[in-house]
């Protein structure tokens, strides 16, 4: 028979485990939920918990997120999603040496004019898009003739795109990068392409603004969702000690684990070092129960079949709601 969950270390009963959980959250001052991985049933039933515990919620790949979104809401931008790139685009433009490759084979759809792929990384990055952001916008400056080279291919393409990750840049660059696509659109056709973070960030930013009209860096401490991108970084919270106690939902534990009181719902498999204070076993999504996920190859959500379907493993969502019914017994009883 299975380990359904520990405390303290110690084997329990799934129910046991799911009461002192709610007992936690139900007695601390500052709660938090982190998100490692979780698909979005999982993320719908945390914010369900956070708003009944008034606690936060934060994913551990949020900051990436947030960079783009970021640049999103207050310059805006032109971007294309990654089914119609590959289809249409011509000229590729890779931003980072961590940005995914991208196929060189010719686009479907216009096969005749084929497909340059270049890449942009190395040292001084962010100083070489300006200078390629310069270029572009016809400034007469002295450059490398390798970045004059990208700019006349950008100019010259039918269809370019420019990919990026914002887990190797920063804000600022991002929004270079599309005031550049800008001012490309003046005389051709130029989109941007940004990648998907680890961990299902995208799904769960998604599931949060559905939920909340916020995305993730959100607090219900007030009774209502407020957003906060920098206060509510879990792990400056955790590390500055203002959370204390943290409800982590994803495979291993974070980095910061051993700092404050932890719950944690992980997979069986998972490395439990420093052993959180109650441990609860869940399923994988897409793995060992169906799932709901975001699709870095089509920019969409997507329904993801069990690929081994597990009965004895419930999900993070079923263990999230069990908690919360938990929690709503304790404060009926205050």
């Amino acid at each position: 028979m299975m380990v359904e969950a520990l405390i303290a270390g110690a084997p329990v009963a799934r129910a046991p485990a799911v009461a002192a959980a709610g007992w936690l959250l139900g007695a601390s001052a500052n709660p938090l939920i982190v998100a490692g991985m979780m698909d979005c049933g999982a993320a719908e039933a945390a914010l369900d918990l956070a708003r009944a515990a008034r606690a936060s919620f934060d994913h551990e790949n949020a900051a990436a997120a947030l960079a783009d979104l970021d640049v999103m809401r207050q310059a805006g931008w032109l971007v294309v999603t990654p089914l119609e790139a590959r289809a249409l685009a011509d000229c590729v433009l890779l931003v980072g040496s961590d940005v995914a490759d991208f196929p060189s084979t010719p686009p479907p759809l216009a096969p005749e004019r084929g497909r340059k792929v270049m890449r942009l990384a190395g040292d001084n990055l962010m100083a070489r898009l300006g200078l390629l952001r310069a270029l572009i916008g016809g400034r007469a400056i002295t450059a490398d003739p390798a970045l004059a080279a990208l700019a006349a291919a950008l100019r010259a393409a039918h269809f370019a795109v420019v990919h990026w990750s914002a887990e190797e840049i920063p804000p600022l660059a991002i929004e270079m990068l599309c005031g550049m696509i800008e001012t490309l659109n003046d005389t051709t056709r130029c989109f941007g392409l940004p990648q998907s973070g680890a961990n299902n960030v995208a799904g769960v930013t998604q599931a949060c603004a559905w939920k909340t009209g916020l995305p993730p860096r959100v607090t219900f401490a007030r009774g209502r969702a407020e957003h906060d991108p920098w206060r509510l970084d879990a792990a400056r919270m955790v590390v500055g000690g203002e959370a204390d106690v943290v409800l982590w939902i994803g495979a291993d534990l974070p980095p910061w684990a051993g700092r404050v009181r932890l719950i944690s719902l992980v997979p069986a498999t998972a490395t439990l070092a420093p052993m959180p204070e109650v441990v609860i076993f869940t399923g994988r999504p897409g793995i060992d129960h169906h799932a709901i996920l975001h699709d870095p190859g089509l920019g969409a959500l997507t329904f993801q079949r069990a690929a081994t379907p597990s009965a004895e493993i419930p999900p993070a969502a079923a263990t999230l709601a069990a908690i919360t019914g938990a929690l709503a017994g304790e404060m009926a009883s205050c």
